[in-house]
């Protein structure tokens, strides 16, 4: 038992970059709910990937990388103190992937890479009220919700909004209330606003000067 703790406390450490990078996918990248497994999976893959190119820079710069022995981890500490700053390393290089990965995914940047070359239509895994307010252009950024039921307009920029759920959220800013008939009502500089998914019409009109 105390091999199998000391095997699995190096594991854990050894792979640190890959749980930040999956930390940050997982809490800023990806959209709904993940198993467990897929998580695991991430973890890996993105340690993976992390000490790849720190094996790349390392020998750019002409610095020895060396490799970990993991039949050993299970009987003895291979935490050396070379492994430690190679792994102190690759934790630096895992966060600045981590977050250009998040950049790519929130700016659709792939997406766009394949829409631009025509290889597809489709715009991710999210549905269209993640991808549209995700692109975060002047066209989408000021909005009219018409709300059928109070016979309301709320005109506003989008300041911040609700992954895909069961309740859409928006909050919108220097917002401008009319009603339908175009009569101005009055003004709020935020607001906060929640509807049903089947229940909201968002309009995106000419945004102001």
């Amino acid at each position: 038992m105390e091999h199998l703790n000391l095997f699995i406390a190096q594991i854990a450490i050894i792979f640190i970059p890959g749980i930040i990078w999956a930390q940050l996918d997982s809490r800023f990248a990806s959209i709904g709910k993940r198993s467990d497994l897929d998580f695991f999976v991430k973890v890996f893959v993105y340690g993976v990937v992390a000490y790849a190119v720190t094996f790349v820079v390392y020998s750019l710069l002409g610095r020895p990388f060396a490799l970990i022995d993991f039949k050993e981890a299970q009987d003895k500490n291979v935490l050396t103190q070379t492994i430690a700053g190679e792994v102190l390393s690759a934790t630096g290089v895992g966060v600045v992937l981590g977050i250009a990965w998040v950049y790519a995914a929130n700016w659709k940047i792939l997406t766009g890479i394949l829409q631009l070359i025509r290889a597809t239509k489709r715009y991710g895994d999210e549905d269209v009220w993640d991808y549209t307010f995700s692109l975060r252009t002047k066209e989408v950024n000021f909005v009219h919700l018409r709300d059928f039921s109070a016979k309301l307009v709320y005109a506003g920029w989008v300041r911040t909004f609700s992954e895909s759920g069961k309740i859409r959220e928006l909050v919108l800013r220097e917002v401008e209330v009319y009603d339908f008939d175009g009569a101005f009502m009055y003004k709020v500089p935020l607001m906060y606003l929640a509807r049903k998914p089947e229940d909201i019409h968002i309009e995106f009109p000419e945004p102001p000067v």
